[in-house]
């Protein structure tokens, strides 16, 4: 490599900042340059105003470059082009067909999640994902039969865990309340709401770092108090009520669940929730967490999550625990064991 290469490579290095591929998804051009790095080394893959589609994209990620580089003003222009793809999607969902609408959004939703992890006090990302929310909660909630297949879709798409989360478990939530009669459509809105934006203070972390099995002790100190984070930012910025937000300051009263399953001789009654809704979050984020997999581990058996919902629920609540066993059955007839 010649003194140029060298300056020309220690100059991008100070300037380039990282982006994932699926940024660059429903884009009809690119909008930047796009770098790799490999052999020790920046290499430019996307010109700027190079036509993309699905094909070219996945190529890059088969051939191990999911993690790829750009300017640091360009990437702005990119976080701006794919906030108003969510926009347009949003204001048009009626328009066409809702189930291809309904991928779609989701898709950029999910993408725009990762915008508001990065910077959680935007108010206008968070505005953003809240009214895309709503539109998509009419739609899911209007065509309950369609949420198996939604879920197998989303699924498919192949976003990072910490952002398919919020999306697995609030559907999950959606579908048990409407399932049980009990709730107003209004009611589960909310609830819908709540769930998807519960997490919002493992932002406090980077992303990067849930890919390890084995966290700082300051980074548990941190993921262990995310409820208390997710409050503060949302505080008198969601529109929701103050029930609600004392649901997502609560939302972790299972957190020890998750180790029952190593200690089966401890008693499950000594944990507690404050009130059935909260409770409620807490099994659909259990069982979406357990039945989906992590980098370090394969997923559960739709099986072991119910069995360990049951040591927690079914005495104290034995007709809703019969509820929730029976949706989910239903909802993975054919599909999980």
């Amino acid at each position: 490599m010649t003194a140029r290469d060298l300056f020309r490579q220690s100059h991008l290095a100070l300037s380039l900042v990282p982006l994932t591929i699926r940024e660059l998804f429903n884009l009809p051009s690119s909008p930047c340059d796009i770098y790799a790095y490999e052999n020790e080394s920046f290499r430019h893959i996307i010109r700027k105003g190079m036509y993309l589609d699905s094909k070219i994209l996945i190529s890059i990620i088969q051939s191990g470059h999911i993690k790829v580089f750009t300017h640091e003003n360009d990437r702005k222009t990119l976080i701006e082009l794919q906030q108003q793809n969510l926009r347009t999607i949003t204001r048009s969902f009626s328009m066409g067909n809702p189930h291809d609408n309904c991928k779609k959004q989701l898709s950029l939703l999910t993408l725009n999640l990762r915008y508001l992890f990065e910077d959680p006090t935007n108010d206008e990302s968070l505005n953003l994902q809240y009214q895309s929310l709503k539109i998509l909660f009419k739609y899911l909630f209007d065509n309950p039969k369609k949420h198996e297949m939604i879920y197998q879709e989303f699924i498919k798409q192949g976003h990072h865990y910490i952002f398919t989360q919020p999306f697995i478990s609030a559907l999950f939530l959606l579908g048990v309340l409407k399932y049980s009669h009990a709730y107003s459509e209004k009611d589960v809105e909310n609830m819908f709401i709540t769930s998807y934006f519960k997490d919002i203070g493992m932002s406090a972390i980077p992303v990067e770092k849930y890919d390890q099995e084995d966290l700082t002790e300051n980074d548990k100190k941190i993921l262990s108090n995310h409820a208390d984070l997710s409050v503060q930012i949302l505080q008198g910025r969601l529109q929701v009520s103050p029930a609600h937000f004392k649901i997502i300051e609560a939302h972790h009263s299972f957190s020890t669940l998750r180790s029952e399953m190593e200690r089966p001789n401890q008693k499950t009654n000594d944990l507690t929730v404050s009130g059935f809704e909260t409770m409620m979050v807490n099994i659909t984020d259990i069982i979406a967490a357990m039945i989906s997999p992590r980098p370090y581990r394969e997923p559960t058996s739709l099986f072991q999550a119910l069995e360990l919902v049951k040591a927690q629920m079914s005495n104290q609540y034995p007709y809703e625990f019969k509820l929730i066993v029976t949706y989910f059955k239903n909802f993975f007839s054919n599909t999980v064991g």
